[in-house]
């Protein structure tokens, strides 16, 4: 891969090569919000908030649509979001934690996008989970297994998935991704 003098990927080739937006995924905690805006910004990439844009959209918050729509509406807006997000070309994406365990945003994410899972410990999903997520029907450890089963049958079916720790340095991980790709 060409290089810049700081070792960072060279973001023409990257605009040549990444046809596609590259979406993390995992459960509360993982980072994919706090990594995302730190990825896009070493790769020059737009960043999107699947769970920002539903807000933006519905005019009340995750927990109120909830409330007021149940799950299943919230899946389907989800989903709704995350299909515009995809439609719009390369970028970071950010989904919510709960967006890989809907069979058909799942298909979608895996056929459209390079799925980077960033796994988190346990110990931290727990405390997120506590603070923030009374909307996951799905419980932790059965969510994080649900996100494993996908992207397993991801990588076996040649689609674009690799997934990674939370903790690795964002210059790491936008090499990890590349290089997982072919890309680099």
């Amino acid at each position: 891969m060409t290089k810049t003098s700081k070792s960072r990927p060279d973001r023409g080739r990257l605009k040549q090569v990444l046809d596609r937006p590259v979406t993390l995924v995992g459960m509360m905690g993982s980072g994919k919000t706090l990594i995302g805006k730190k990825l896009a910004q070493e790769l020059d990439l737009p960043f999107i908030d699947s769970d920002a844009r539903i807000v933006e959209t519905a005019g009340i918050s995750i927990a109120e649509i909830f409330d007021i729509a149940g799950e299943a509406k919230f899946r389907a807006m989800e989903r709704d979001a995350i299909r515009t997000a995809v439609d719009e070309g390369p970028a970071i994406l950010s989904t919510g934690g709960g967006a890989i365990c809907a069979p058909d945003t799942a298909e979608l994410l895996c056929k459209r996008t390079i799925v980077v899972w960033l796994r988190a410990a346990p110990e931290v999903v727990e405390i997120a989970a506590k603070l923030q997520e009374p909307f996951i029907s799905c419980a932790v450890p059965f969510a994080q297994a649900a996100a494993e089963a996908v992207l397993r049958d991801a990588v076996a079916h040649d689609r674009r998935a690799v997934g990674l720790s939370a903790y690795r340095k964002r210059r790491d991980l936008a090499i990890k991704i590349l290089e997982e790709h072919g890309l680099a």
